[in-house]
């Protein structure tokens, strides 16, 4: 079952993460841009890419989950939360990137992100569609601290 081009076009066209041409950091004033990371379920980080274009590429996500994959057994099944997880599977189906890898990663969308897409998006990424996710939300950091221990209230 895939989801239908039309909710994946929908979602892409309502999200300004998603859209090509909204510029949040401007290169003329900033060298970099923002930094991107990749966390484990922990919210600890394992890798990170210092953006340096004005907008998110998707080279940014692909560079970090290659990273991840290099440093795994072969074996391993990997779960990836992203707000538009959605658009990163089409389009590495689409254009048949991460062959080698691409069959070991699970796709989801955090539950924050996951309510704003099209119902279609909802059904297929939702965290707890799937049993690798658990009961995992995709939101932990925002449970914890600043030291880093889960909060008490």
């Amino acid at each position: 079952m895939n989801v239908p081009k039309s909710s994946l076009n929908a979602c892409n066209d309502s999200f300004i993460a998603a859209d090509g041409n909204c510029i949040k950091a401007s290169t003329q004033y900033f060298d970099d841009t923002g930094l991107m990371a990749v966390l484990c379920h922990h919210d600890w980080p394992l890798f990170l890419a210092n953006m340096w274009t004005a907008r998110e590429k998707r080279f940014y996500t692909l560079t970090l989950i290659v990273a991840v994959f290099e440093h795994l057994p072969k074996d391993w099944q990997v779960g990836l939360l992203y707000d538009i997880a959605c658009q990163l599977h089409h389009h590495l189906n689409k254009w048949d990137y991460g062959t080698n890898w691409l069959k070991r990663l699970e796709f989801g969308v955090s539950v924050f992100h996951v309510y704003g897409h099209q119902w279609a998006c909802q059904l297929w990424y939702h965290p707890h569609k799937s049993y690798i996710w658990g009961l995992s939300d995709g939101e932990e950091w925002a449970d914890s601290d600043d030291s880093g221990m889960e909060s008490e209230t």
